[in-house]
């Protein structure tokens, strides 16, 4: 409690003091801090409301390094990161598109923010310049704010997507993630290509859903949101009732571990979800 109140007396501080007095990176570290102290933090239903302004709080401080910096990569990439994090966890149903359309927006400048990028893009299109790409956090929050928004969309959303070609910029941003650092953010790229597999309109593959899933379970175990991903993707849809189930019970016993703030909405969902198949046989 003590800590957090300094924090806050520190940060009312720099937030005072105008946007040319400090440097794009010491505007982008405050936030990094307020964001590394919300990541610890677990989620519950009762804290949500303050958990939420603290981030909203950090993507005020990385929008001003922007302004200092308009290509600081790592600025755009934690926007990126934000703005997924504030629609997934915080914000109703009404109001995620919007955030994951900031999102994605962000995740683009930063991967534009490449020469080299930019270059290949103009020549040979977005796909191509993606397999050059470098920078594994702006391949996959662009992703998962994009592949999010299609999804809110409905099954127009997604066929709309599949029709556009999107589903092939899609693949091409985590196939080179799962080439770049298959284990980010605990598997991230493993979850976000089997949700591809999951839910695509017309090219489903349970089979590749569960080889992922499975993947990052085994690999990252601490992370509860593969856990929840295998159920909800894999085991809900083949009907295998009484094992999404023992799987649900794991994940509201798991411990929070250091990533509170995702585990611990985790385990509400899961709370969730397994009063909803409690019944099912």
């Amino acid at each position: 409690m003590i800590r957090t109140r300094c924090w806050a007396l520190v940060l009312a501080a720099a937030l005072a003091l105008p946007a040319a007095a400090q440097t794009a990176a010491e505007l982008a570290a405050q936030a990094d801090a307020l964001f590394a102290e919300l990541w610890v933090t677990q989620y519950t239903l009762t804290d949500a409301p303050h958990l939420k302004a603290k981030l909203e709080q950090a993507i005020a401080l990385y929008e001003r390094a922007l302004v200092q910096d308009p290509k600081y990569v790592h600025a755009l990439n934690m926007l990126s990161r934000c703005y997924y994090t504030l629609a997934d966890i915080f914000l109703p149903e009404r109001d995620k598109s919007a955030a994951h359309e900031k999102g994605q927006e962000y995740g683009e400048r930063a991967l534009r923010a490449s020469h080299e990028f930019v270059r290949i893009e103009k020549e040979k299109g977005f796909v191509e310049a993606v397999r050059t790409a470098t920078d594994v956090a702006a391949c996959f929050w662009t992703y998962s704010n994009w592949a999010r928004k299609v999804e809110l969309g409905g099954p127009i959303g997604l066929i709309g997507a599949a029709l556009r070609g999107d589903d092939r910029k899609l693949m091409a941003l985590m196939e080179r993630c799962l080439e770049l650092d298959r284990g980010y953010i605990s598997g991230g790229p493993l979850r976000a290509l089997a949700g591809y597999w999951a839910k695509h309109p017309f090219s489903k593959d349970p089979e590749k859903t569960r080889v992922l899933l499975e993947e990052a379970v085994a690999t990252y175990p601490q992370y509860l949101e593969n856990r929840l991903f295998y159920v909800e993707y894999f085991l809900i849809p083949a009907e295998r009732w009484a094992q999404a189930r023992e799987e649900l019970q794991k994940i509201i016993d798991a411990p929070v571990g250091e990533d509170a703030l995702e585990n611990g909405y985790v385990k509400v969902r899961a709370v969730t979800l397994l009063g909803q198949i409690e019944e099912k046989k």
